[in-house]
Formats: structure tokens, sequence, C-alpha cells
């Protein structure tokens, strides 16, 4: 009547994109199955290939890490990606968006508090 399904075959099968032919772009975010950590995720900062045995390898800045630790997963590891890239590097040119960084605005605070104070 009712055969037993097997999931790793269907999780295996419902892979609809090849990432070695297709990989992703910059500012993607991407999953990926590591032999020592598990599954993990991450932006993708750039595309570079192995100097030794020309493998390509995404290097990705990892999620719930320090900032600028970034890993180098093979393409053939990568799980899914949102292809959300281009839409994260447009955001950021646009100018009612704000990029987020960590600086000290004091000075500029002092400086329109003084300009308010003139008018």
């Amino acid at each position: 009547m009712n055969a037993p399904l097997k999931f790793e075959v269907i999780a295996a099968a419902s892979k609809s994109r090849d990432f070695v032919m297709q990989p992703p772009q910059s500012l993607d975010r991407i999953t990926f199955n590591t032999p020592d950590d598990g599954v993990m995720a991450g932006y993708v900062s750039v595309i570079r290939q192995h100097l030794g045995n020309g493998q390509r390898f995404a290097w990705v800045e990892l999620d719930n890490e320090l900032a600028g630790q970034f890993r180098g997963v093979p393409l053939a590891d990568i799980i899914g990606c949102d292809n959300c890239g281009p839409a994260r590097r447009q955001a950021a040119a646009a100018s009612d968006s704000r990029r987020l960084c960590l600086t000290d605005y004091s000075g500029t605070l002092a400086d329109q508090l003084r300009a308010a104070g003139r008018t």
C-alpha cells in the first residue's frame, strides 16, 4: 500500500540549483554544510579559486560570529541561497538607506547642536 519514504532521498532530490555551475553572487546569504560544525550560514563576500587544485570557494562572512570572520566554503557544499545580493547592493547605494558601522558621531552631534543654537 504505502511505501515508506526515505527523507534523505527527498532532500537530495529537492536541490534545484547546482552552485558549482551557477555560483552565488556577493552579498547573497547562503547556508552550507561543514563536516566539523554542521550547517552554518553567512553572507558571500567573493568567489575565489584555490591556487593548488583550482577548486572554487565562496569566502563567507559567518553569521553569529565576530565581524570579519570568514570561511572558505567549497561551492559543492552550499545547500541554499537567497539570491538577494543585487537587492542588498542596490539598497546600500540608495541615499535613503543607512549603512551600519561602528563609529563615534559625538563630534557631529556637537556640530548639529551648535548649528541649532545659532538659528
